[in-house]
């Protein structure tokens, strides 16, 4: 299965080159400081910001500017019409001349940094996506007729009235980025803020949730409290975050109680908690607590390290829809190696069900659980596999699912370079992981003692 499209980037912190494919399910492995967070940031912000970057009106786009007129031209004749392979192509090449000339701009408020630089955003082979024809949709008005485009999956339902250029230049705006950007997973050009809407576009869910459960709904009110009351003395600064953690707080705190899109692999991760993780409603934000089968409901601040971990990836799973892409940093932190494995198994389920999920990972164990997902992919006997080891019929990942990223320091150490990991029916080749433990077992071996009386 060819991926529905490829990023390539430059020059991104310590990351020199990185092309990555697609996938439904990403691992992004390797060493700490070698730049995993920097990525997975700049693809959030790919889906969530580059709609509202401007759109620079190059050679590519002259020419689907020509080709809508020529459309509207025919509209009486032939209202319905497709977007061609050629038409797609330039609309690639508009995305990509905006990436091209305001990638800074994208990285600067991905970063939430003014100055933060990248040196190249670009997509490669996006695959044209497979839409209902676009309709010109003619209504008498009472100075003259009013011409609208109808396009798929707009939340609007039409692109506004057509009669003059400047309208039929917006769209081109729209299509390029409803159309290109939208293949990418979930993004929308146009999404209106009215209230009770579900979310749009990817999640982000950051490393040391443990202390954004604790302290969200403080934050949240002192960021309140700042905005409002002109008189108090000066608050401590509130530490500088990036983007997509942003988004993750504004999350956690516009949770409502509506059931989300994924409530059955919520509640299986909360059976491997032993309890349930509720939203109580009250005066000012909810308040997350936690109820301990056959114990008492504690508040998240006298739970453990591993219900507050694991509390921000049950509560988007029950309790938000609309997103099409979830990425999680380091999912098996504070975990036991057996609730790695059954977190492994939820997000293959999400897999399955559609949602596309992107990892960053040090945890051998989360991925060699990853691995057998994959081998059970290609078991020629998986019903009888799954059966023996307590899965069930959507635990299995088909290689094409999956892609695995290395990212390693160069020989001088100041730069990252990140590579594809080989991908056999036994899983990904990891040998970031390999090579530590075969020196932990080398070393053992060493270290063994001999046997009394050798």
């Amino acid at each position: 299965m060819q991926p529905p499209w490829k990023l390539v980037v430059e020059d991104l912190g310590r990351i020199g080159h990185a092309e990555i494919e697609a996938r439904p399910l990403l691992l992004f492995v390797g060493s700490n400081n070698t730049g995993k967070t920097y990525l997975a940031s700049l693809m959030w912000g790919l889906l969530s910001l580059s709609g509202g970057l401007p759109v620079p009106r190059g050679e590519a786009f002259q020419r689907c500017a020509a080709w809508i007129e020529e459309r509207f031209a025919r509209r009486e004749q032939e209202p319905a019409f497709e977007i061609t392979a050629e038409v797609h192509a330039d609309l690639v090449q508009v995305v990509n001349d905006m990436l091209r000339e305001h990638a800074g701009l994208l990285a600067e408020r991905t970063f939430n940094r003014p100055g933060f630089k990248v040196g190249k955003v670009e997509l490669r082979d996006v695959v044209q996506r497979q839409d209902a024809p676009l309709i010109w949709k003619v209504a008498e008005h009472e100075a003259r007729p009013l011409a609208s485009l109808i396009i798929p999956g707009n939340p609007i339902g039409q692109s506004g009235p057509a009669q003059d250029v400047a309208q039929r230049v917006a769209v081109i705006e729209f299509l390029a980025k409803s159309r290109i950007l939208g293949a990418l997973g979930g993004f929308r050009a146009v999404m209106p803020a009215y209230r009770n809407m579900p979310r749009s576009g990817p999640l982000f869910l950051p490393a040391s949730r443990t202390g954004f459960m604790l302290l969200y709904r403080s934050l949240a009110q002192q960021l309140v409290g700042d905005a409002l009351i002109k008189t108090a003395t000066p608050a401590p600064p509130v530490p500088d975050l990036t983007a997509p953690t942003i988004d993750f707080l504004g999350m956690l705190v516009g949770l409502r109680p509506e059931e989300g899109a994924y409530p059955d692999e919520a509640a299986f991760l909360e059976r491997a908690l032993g309890g349930r993780l509720d939203l109580k409603s009250g005066v000012g934000l909810n308040e997350v607590v936690y109820k301990h089968e056959g114990g008492s409901e504690l508040p998240l601040e006298l739970s453990s390290s591993l219900v507050t971990e694991l509390a921000p990836v049950v509560l988007t799973l029950r309790h938000v829809l609309g997103y099409n892409v979830l990425l999680i940093e380091e999912p098996e932190a504070h975990l036991h190696p057996h609730l790695q494995r059954r977190l492994a198994q939820v997000i293959v389920r999400l897999v399955r069900k559609g949602l596309f999920v992107w990892i960053t990972t040090h945890s051998e164990n989360f991925c060699q659980q990853i691995n057998n997902f994959m081998k059970l992919g290609a078991h020629p006997r998986r019903a009888e596999m799954q059966r023996k080891h307590g899965y069930e019929e959507m635990d299995y990942l088909d290689l094409d699912d999956v892609a695995g990223y290395q990212f390693e320091p160069d020989a001088s150490g100041l730069r990252t370079v990140v590579t594809e990991m080989k991908k056999t029916a036994s899983g990904l080749a990891m040998p970031t992981f390999n090579r530590e433990l075969a020196a932990l077992t080398d070393e053992a071996l060493d270290l063994e003692l001999p046997e009394a009386g050798e």
